[in-house]
């Protein structure tokens, strides 16, 4: 077992090491809306490129595209219906590119390749200028994410996470270029992803759990992209022979983010079997002590992990989630995390924050003790009979550079914003 640790952990040393250096991996994401004059047109006719010392130079983009349902589509899923047509530019579309492949300026030289638009995208308070070419003989070759399904590894630029048991929802360890732990060697962030179903089986005072180890999720199907890699999973949980959850995962992996689209149906039968259905949904960190928590639902409140709760930590969690959401975790050594939880129109399933902070505590499944500290979501009164739907969207980064968390959540989190000039 330690010897298959080490061996992780000198892979990831490696992985790491050996990949270019990146200040900034922002993956920004439009949709065909936002360039109408390429609407219905093939995606393979066009290329993006920004302007590198006078000259136009191709960057890496990625269309994604989408169901009518609201999600990425695969053509696995059948009960999705794609948005639009195979292979040509759709108003639903996703498109991709890298922020920081933009140029900071508008192209002042005329260029040799056919440029059909000019495509300004303004993120917080940055511009940065990208060229539509049609027909480009020169092409970006750069790929920034890797999933290794037979070892369930998924690599990035940035980042490198390890999954165990051939399972997409058990991650073990996670290692981010320039954490530097309080021992100084290199060590896993992550104890492990929690994820609980909770519910009293035939009564509220007899409640049971599922966690991770209860969960197998089945890869459908894979798609590989230069800036995300995009994985749909499918799970069923049966409980006294019950089919009670039926699980739709759409993972979609970026050099620097992690977004879980989770779709879920507790049958209207299993409301004969199961009473007041909870889940909870946190990352486990492994010694993150001194590590400091804000919310957008809490004020100017801060946690601190130390290994015990404070009357402030305590207060935290007793305040339902408000408005739009996010959570901020700083860990003061290289790594800090910022996640959010997206929710469709019309949802008012009670969200809580799910904080604990022990050095002895056991919360399973783990493989160092401890909460250290595990952070999350907690959502209760699941309906039965209906479709339940959110995105978990996970944003790493070395120091949120450099700004106080409301500030960065804010700059991170806007919407894009996107003028197509054609030329």
């Amino acid at each position: 077992m330690n010897n298959n640790k080490t061996l992780r952990q000198l892979l990831a040393a490696a992985l790491l090491s050996c990949l270019p250096l990146f200040c900034q991996a922002q993956i920004v994401t439009l949709t065909g809306n936002d360039v109408k004059a390429l609407l219905n047109q093939p995606t393979s006719l066009y290329s993006f490129f920004s302007e590198k010392d006078g000259q136009l130079a191709p960057v890496p983009h990625q269309w994604v595209q989408w169901s009518k349902q609201g999600y990425p589509y695969f053509e696995k899923d059948k009960e999705t219906e794609l948005a639009g047509k195979p292979g040509i530019i759709d108003a639903e579309d996703r498109l991709m590119l890298r922020f920081e492949d933009g140029g900071t300026q508008t192209l002042s030289t005329r260029p040799t390749e056919d440029v059909v638009a000019q495509l300004k995208i303004t993120q917080g308070d940055q511009t940065r200028y990208f060229y539509v070419v049609k027909n480009a003989y020169l092409q970006s070759t750069e790929r920034y994410v890797q999933f290794d399904p037979e070892h369930m590894v998924i690599k990035s630029t940035d980042f490198a996470l390890f999954m165990a048991d051939h399972n997409l929802l058990m991650w073990n360890d996670f290692f981010y270029r320039g954490y530097k732990s309080p021992s100084g060697k290199r060590e896993s962030i992550l104890d492990s992803l929690k994820l609980r179903l909770s519910a009293g089986l035939f009564g509220e005072n007899n409640r049971i759990t599922l966690d991770n180890s209860n969960l197998d999720p089945h890869v459908e199907q894979i798609i590989r992209g230069p800036l995300a890699t995009l994985v749909y999973a499918t799970t069923s949980v049966k409980v006294a022979r019950v089919t009670v959850l039926k699980i739709h995962n759409y993972f979609e992996v970026m050099p620097r983010q992690v977004d879980i689209h989770n779709r879920f149906t507790l049958p209207g039968i299993a409301d004969t079997v199961l009473d007041r259905p909870a889940l909870d949904l946190s990352l486990d960190g492994n010694n993150l002590q001194g590590g400091k928590l804000v919310t957008s639902w809490t004020g100017n409140k801060v946690a601190v992990t130390d290994g015990k709760l404070s009357a402030t930590e305590k207060a935290m969690m007793a305040m339902p989630l408000e408005g739009d959401n996010w959570l901020w975790f700083g860990t003061g050594r290289g790594f800090d995390l910022l996640a959010q939880l997206v929710f469709l129109k019309g949802f008012d399933t009670p969200v809580r924050l799910l904080y604990q902070d022990d050095n002895t505590l056991s919360n399973p499944p783990e493989r160092f003790p401890g909460q250290q500290p595990n952070v999350g979501f907690s959502l209760t009164d699941i309906p039965f009979g209906k479709e339940f739907y959110f995105v978990a969207r996970l944003f790493y980064s070395k120091d949120s550079n450099g700004e106080p968390p409301g500030v960065y959540a804010r700059h991170l989190l806007a919407e894009p914003r996107a003028t197509l000039t054609v030329l």
